[in-house]
């Protein structure tokens, strides 16, 4: 997976993160890339839920963001557009796609 701009020191917080926050982030279910959704919000609940070890939870917000389509998994030359201080999450977008997600971090 390509990333541009400056997603990997980005990303530099996410050693710290939790592994099962990172699990989730990274990995879902088998599919290489970066779980995002459209609202911040859902991708903060991940984060809560990831960061009580509640994984289930967390993929299961993902399950119904797929299904909806307002979360999906990311891959390819992934653009980053914000990344808030202080915050464990960054908005980006795939090259080519208008459409922006939310990722951890």
């Amino acid at each position: 997976m390509k990333l541009s701009f400056i997603l990997g020191a980005a990303l530099a917080p996410f050693l710290l993160a939790p592994a099962a926050a990172i699990e989730v982030a990274v990995i879902y279910e088998g599919f290489p890339g970066y779980a995002g959704c459209k609202e911040r919000a859902d991708m903060q609940r991940v984060v809560d839920l990831a960061d009580q070890y509640d994984l289930e939870a967390a993929r299961e917000i993902i399950r119904r963001g797929l299904k909806s389509k307002d979360c999906r998994v990311l891959g390819g030359d992934i653009i980053v557009e914000v990344v808030p201080p202080f915050s464990r999450l960054v908005k980006v977008h795939m090259r080519g796609d208008p459409d922006a997600y939310w990722i951890i971090q």
